[in-house]
């Protein structure tokens, strides 16, 4: 496992990858390098070796698009099943305006990802692929900021975040980086820490 460049990712592509125009070419590279396209159509004869590197760059491209997670999203759908952070929300948006500041212990969040790729020969499928995705993250010392039942800011804390890529059972990619949770937060909207709740009376 290789450790992620000083800037922070903002997408799992980000963090496995790199920049996301070289991140197909690179994952077609993996995929060839661990043997990941090797006999991937079985029975399917008169593949040839251009055909068989063609279908890897496909392969690639797509499961490239399942990476365009970002980050601080996946996080926080771990913390809104946090039981002290639903409890603020719901405190908060019972009381329009009101604001609190929640510390949480040391905790992890991880994000697991089962997506698969069929393919096609003449029209009839022919293969389908599987594809593992694991994201870990460990988050130490975080003071978080809730508002009208949405995450609004973190003041500070610590995130490692590891991700790991199988495609077949193979392991293609995995790599650790660190992720600047109060930085990214003030960058975006605040999270829904209640999906689908309603207010009671």
């Amino acid at each position: 496992m290789t450790t992620a460049p000083v800037a922070d990712p903002l997408t799992v592509r980000d963090l496995l990858l790199g920049p996301e125009e070289r991140a197909p070419e690179a994952l077609a590279d993996s995929l060839r390098a661990h043997g990941a396209v090797t006999g991937l159509l079985p029975g399917v004869h008169g593949l040839t070796g251009a055909a068989d590197r063609a279908v890897g760059h496909e392969l690639a491209a797509v499961v490239n698009g399942f990476l365009d997670l970002d980050l601080v999203s996946l996080v926080a759908s771990g913390w809104s099943k946090y039981r002290a952070l639903k409890e603020a929300a719901r405190r908060t948006r019972r009381s329009p305006g009101s604001e609190e500041v929640v510390a949480l212990a040391t905790h992890s969040v991880t994000s697991a990802h089962h997506p698969s790729v069929d393919l096609l020969v003449d029209g009839a499928r022919a293969a389908t692929v599987g594809v593992d995705l694991s994201v870990l993250f460990r988050i130490t010392g975080l003071v978080a900021v809730v508002r009208d039942g949405r995450l609004v800011a973190a003041r500070s804390g610590r995130c490692a975040v590891e991700a790991k890529l199988a495609v077949r059972d193979v392991v293609v990619a995995s790599r650790e980086g660190r992720l600047d949770l109060p930085a990214a937060l003030r960058l975006r909207e605040p999270i829904e820490l209640l999906p689908g709740d309603r207010i009671s009376g």
